[in-house]
Parts: C-alpha cells; structure tokens; sequence
C-alpha cells in the first residue's frame, strides 16, 4: 500500500480537516456537546466521501480551543480507520510538546496497526505557550528549541529501535524501553511541519517528509531546494514528492458562488479565531493557517473560485512551490465532490511526469 510520498511522477491531494471548522451553522453553539458530537459524526462520514472520491489520504488538525472539536486527533482517526480501507490517514498535525514522545510513538504504532499500515505521523511545535505549559516550566526560546529537538529524537528512537534509553536534558528513559504497539509499515512515514531552513534541515537530515503553509511560495521553493540538499547529504533519496503545501478551498459552479460559499467559511473561521484569542492566547504568528489577507478580509490559504480557476490556481501552486503534494480543505460534502470530479483529474493529468 503506497505512502503519500510515493510515485513521484504524480500528483497527490491529501484532504486536511479542522473538526468543527466545516459546519454551516450561522452561530455555533460550540459548547453544545450535542453539537461537537455532530461535528465529529460528519468528520467521519466525509472521511468515508474522500475515500469515495479518490484523495490520495486524510488528515485531521489539532486544536484547543472551542469550535474546533480536534483536541485528540489520534483518537479522531482511528474512528476513521475502522469505517474505511484504502485512503492514508494522516495528523496535521500531532503537537508533539503537548505529550510525552514514547506515548506519541506508541499511539502512532497502534493507528497504524489499526488501519492496516495506512498512518502517517505529523508533527508540529504549536503555538509556544502551548509548550511551555506541557513542559510545565518558563523556557527561553532557545530552551524550547532544545527540548522541539530531543522529543523529535525521542520519536525517532521509539519507532526505529528497541530498548530504547536517553539521556537528555528534558527527557530521560533510564531503563531500556520498547513501545508496545509497533508500526505495520517498515519505512514508518512522518511529516514535520516546517516553517523554517532549520526545520526542513531537521527533515532533510531524518528523511522525514515536509509540510507547509507558513511563507510565500518563493520562500517554499528554496525551502524544498534546501530540504533535498541535506537529505542527500545525508544519504536519503528525497524529491518534490515528500513536500506538501496547504490551500483552503472556495470552489463553486460559478464565480458568485464560489465567493458565497468563501463567506460561509470566513465567518466560520472568524468565530474560531475570535475563540482562540478569548482567553488571552496571541494568534500564531509562523502558522499559515491563522494569516489573514486582510484586503480580501479571508484566510490568507483561500483559494476561491470556478473549477477551472481553482486548477489554474492551484497550478501556480505547484510550479511556484516545486511541491508535487497539495495539502487541501474543502468545506461541504458539494464543494468536496466539485473538487474531486473537476479539479484533481486535471491537475493530475496535467503534472504527469517520467521521473
């Protein structure tokens, strides 16, 4: 069974999913447990509809804040594992200094058991204050960094190796450690989300794939440029086939109703970011997903349009990028299936490649 990175001579979509983020309510009641269990009935359901409608994988976000009903996106997928067969289910991503890493290593072993070898793990820093709190102590960036780096070591550890012991400054396993739930997949796939050289260095010197959304597409293309320099520095073969980068998605059958259905998900989107801030959290400054385009008063990801428009737009994507992978969220079961009929078959057809 394929890895999302694999087969360079085509392009890839992978469905991303913010629970929460795609209900049409004008006002949710987000704090409505009757309302958060629909969110994640339709999360699963439309899990199903991606598999249906040919996505290459899913993945699902996470976050803690009210609206988004993502707080556990591990236990989301494996919702998702049971109720389908073929499509790659993926996190986008795992906040990795919210957990201890041999847990995070070991629920990624049990999801990929659970889903036959079709997980693939990824891994992000979230916001600071988030690490911070996890850690339980007021660290310098430089301290944080430090720490980001262990647990990325940590992971790597637990799923590569047996009776594991560290010795890090944050970390400790004292006595030899093997987790309990080992992954089916030999070549075990992780994504890190980088909106930096040093952290496409860091995936480039693992053989880890990228994702990103953070920058504009020349900073993502000598990004790409840089990750596939280490990573062959460093003995791994790496191509535009392990990049992702992310797009939200405005599709219509017309111009006018792409831009209504834009509405729809702006406001959604606005009422989530007004949650996140309520208690005083600042908005990630390096997390594309929370930049606005404030001429156009949307997500700056937003990608609106007729079928035709959203593939020349997306187009641009791909040649400006380099990336041979697009990262996309739809946000109705009916701009979901426009999506797949009318865009994915011409961007597929047209980036066919020898290599």
């Amino acid at each position: 069974m394929s890895t999302i990175s694999d087969d360079r001579t085509t392009i890839k979509f992978v469905h991303q999913y913010g629970v929460g983020l795609h209900t049409t309510d004008p006002i949710p009641d987000v704090h409505n447990p009757v309302w958060q269990k629909r969110q994640i009935d339709e999360f699963v359901e439309n899990v199903q509809l991606f598999e249906e409608l040919g996505f290459d994988g899913v993945t699902v976000t996470e976050h803690h804040a009210p609206l988004m009903t993502c707080p556990s996106p591990h236990l989301l997928l494996a919702a998702a594992a049971v109720k389908t067969s073929v499509i790659r289910l993926g996190t986008a991503v795992t906040i990795l200094p919210l957990y201890n890493p041999l847990r995070v290593a070991e629920e990624a072993g049990m999801l990929d058991l659970l889903s036959g070898g079709r997980f693939e793990l990824g891994l992000g820093r979230g916001a600071p204050g988030e690490a911070r709190i996890a850690l339980g102590r007021e660290l310098s960036d430089a301290d944080l960094k430090d720490a980001w780096l262990e647990s990325l070591e940590l992971v790597r550890l637990a799923l590569t190796e047996r009776d594991v012991t560290f010795d890090g400054k944050y970390f400790q396993v004292t006595r030899p450690t093997s987790i309990a739930t080992r992954p089916l997949q030999e070549d075990f796939p992780i994504w890190l989300a980088s909106g930096s050289l040093e952290s496409m260095e860091v995936a480039g010197t693992y053989g880890w794939n990228v994702m990103r959304n953070f920058g504009t597409d020349q900073s993502h293309h000598e990004a790409l440029d840089h990750y596939l320099k280490v990573a062959e520095e460093h003995g791994h073969d790496r191509s535009p086939a392990n990049m992702m980068v992310e797009r939200f998605i405005a599709i219509g059958e017309t111009e006018e109703e792409a831009e209504a259905n834009c509405d729809v998900f702006g406001n959604t989107f606005g009422q989530f970011m007004s949650h996140y801030a309520s208690n005083g959290r600042s908005i990630p400054k390096t997390d594309g997903e929370f930049a606005l385009d404030k001429k156009k008063e949307r997500p700056a990801l937003t990608v609106v349009g007729t079928p035709d428009q959203i593939i020349d737009q997306l187009q641009e994507a791909l040649d400006a990028t380099g990336a041979r992978r697009l990262l996309v969220e739809t946000f109705t079961p009916k701009q979901t299936r426009l999506f797949a009929t009318e865009v994915m078959p011409a961007l597929r057809e047209r980036n066919v490649s020898d290599d």
